[in-house]
């Protein structure tokens, strides 16, 4: 792993593979972008390549500016990465648009997806995870952390699938309804939650089946972990179960998913044919997950750790050394 330092703004690039003939991630803006939280978005990238079997790299990049000067350090920073455009491919992250980058997908040979793409075809792999963990979904009682406007195509799949919805979390606090929340409730995304809400890290102790977990890195840590009721930790976003939670849930008898293989959907897309439709993208998505899910089933290690050596052999295929450490939040 290398950090590329820009010299025209305050910014930088994380490279998790240094050979990978093409790397691709993400930039976030902000006033103060930390680079351990780019290294664990690389490195998870990296191990969704691993995973789909393909000779790519995970990359992770900030732009650290207030929001006043943000247009102009986020040029600054499109302009100086062009010329590694071809074998560097990096889209927008927080702080930043596509038009922000248009200049940087001039030789990106990505599909591009629209945000609603991109939010089913996550919710897609999360809930094909779920549903492989759970041997189905049809009355199963879930929970999500992590619950907004990305949440709207994971409820509809889930609702679809014949699961309850029973908690939910925002940063603002967390509900619970043992029964299900209705869909019209739902359709409400994070400002279901208002007033009088609890806090929102006690939807961790809700009784369920699924925990679906995607507020943030290292969402579940250790102490958190010691609540959960779930059968089953799905993530839909980067990396949300820490190491010491990992280790935590695993004696607890609870199957953490691997985040590199729930949320492939989008990579798929990105490097197959344009020329599909959303239902086929869904559909190989979902028949993906299933199977990459299905080679690792039953090992005593755990879907996570084992999808962690099943990328591993891949990677040893064509690197000379694996990267230094998994895709575990510290």
């Amino acid at each position: 792993m290398r950090t590329i330092t820009l010299s025209t703004v305050d910014a930088f690039v994380i490279v998790d593979l240094d050979d990978a003939p093409v790397s691709t991630g993400i930039v976030r803006q902000g006033p103060k972008i930390l680079p351990s939280g780019a290294e664990d978005l690389a490195r998870s990238l990296t191990y969704t390549y691993a995973a789909l079997g393909m000779q790519r790299g995970g990359a992770s990049a900030g732009i650290n500016a207030p929001d006043d000067a943000k247009d102009d350090a986020i040029a600054a920073f499109a302009t100086e990465l062009a010329p590694q455009a071809t074998t560097l491919l990096i889209g927008p992250g927080k702080g930043v648009t596509a038009a922000d980058l248009a200049g940087l997908r001039t030789n990106d040979p990505r599909v591009a997806l629209t945000g609603a793409q991109h939010d089913s075809l996550v919710a897609a792999g999360a809930v094909a995870a779920a549903a492989h963990s759970l041997g189905g979904l049809d009355g199963a009682r879930v929970a999500i952390e992590g619950f907004g406007a990305p949440s709207k195509a994971l409820v509809a799949q889930l609702l679809a699938q014949g699961a309850r919805v029973v908690g939910i979390a925002t940063a603002k606090g967390s509900l619970r309804n043992p029964d299900g929340f209705s869909a019209e409730d739902l359709a409400a995304g994070a400002a279901l939650v208002g007033e009088g809400a609890d806090p929102a890290f006690k939807v961790l102790g809700v009784e369920c089946d699924v925990l679906f977990a995607g507020s943030k890195i290292g969402a579940i840590d250790h102490k958190g972990a010691a609540f959960l009721t779930a059968k089953a930790v799905v993530p839909t976003s980067t990396i949300p179960v820490t190491a010491k939670a990992l280790a935590a849930l695993q004696r607890a008898g609870i199957a953490v998913l691997p985040d590199f293989v729930t949320l492939a959907g989008p990579v798929l897309a990105a490097w197959g044919a344009a020329s599909r439709d959303d239902a086929a993208l869904l559909a190989e998505t979902t028949a993906t997950v299933r199977a990459i899910l299905d080679e690792v089933a039953g090992h005593a290690d755990g879907p996570l750790l084992a999808s962690c050596y099943r990328a591993e052999a891949f990677l040893g295929t064509w690197q000379t050394k694996l990267p230094f450490g998994r895709p575990l939040s510290a």
